[in-house]
């Protein structure tokens, strides 16, 4: 259920839905990645043995299967959340319309996948989790892009009202 938003730059409304729109983009990112395992033979539940390394270190990768099946999740979930919400607060910048406009909001949750991969992969990974990087990284952006950044653009653009949706308060400006 969406609260009312009373006006522009009114935050807590924006990230809420982002939040949802998150955790729901990265059941998506999550069941793509263990699609992507099953297709180049290895296991399906993988991706969650790379979430789970994040706090368990490459133990995690022998680990018992519903220990870092759970802690993966997890993992996954918080990451997935944490990025949602950021991407929140940068739409929290455009104006209403904009942020309405799904094939904007695809484009640029794209775009925020990108550097969200860079960042991880390409930075963080290299330094602290260098067993992430044994798979293609070409097919690790493209799953960030498209199965995380994608939807939560389009999510995200879906759950945002029309202008003309917005209530605002009493005497304030109307657009």
């Amino acid at each position: 259920m969406r609260t009312k938003q009373h006006g522009e730059g009114f935050v807590g409304r924006i990230e809420a839905e982002t939040v949802v729109s998150g955790v729901i983009a990265g059941a998506i990112m999550i069941g793509v990645e263990s699609m992507a395992s099953l297709v180049t033979g290895r296991h399906v539940l993988l991706p969650f043995r790379y979430a789970a390394s994040i706090v368990m270190g490459s133990d995690a990768l022998e680990g018992s299967w519903l220990s870092v099946f759970i802690l993966g999740t997890i993992v996954h979930f918080s990451i997935a959340t944490m990025f949602a919400f950021a991407y929140g607060v940068m739409n929290t910048q455009l104006p209403g319309r904009e942020r309405a406009w799904g094939a904007r909001e695809a484009m640029l949750g794209m775009l925020f996948a990108t550097v969200v991969w860079l960042l991880d992969f390409q930075l963080i990974a290299r330094f602290f989790y260098p067993w992430m990087l044994d798979h293609s990284q070409p097919v690790q952006w493209w799953l960030h892009a498209v199965g995380f950044g994608l939807p939560l653009g389009l999510l995200f653009a879906a759950r945002e009202k029309a202008p003309d949706d917005v209530v605002r308060p009493a005497g304030g400006p109307h657009v």
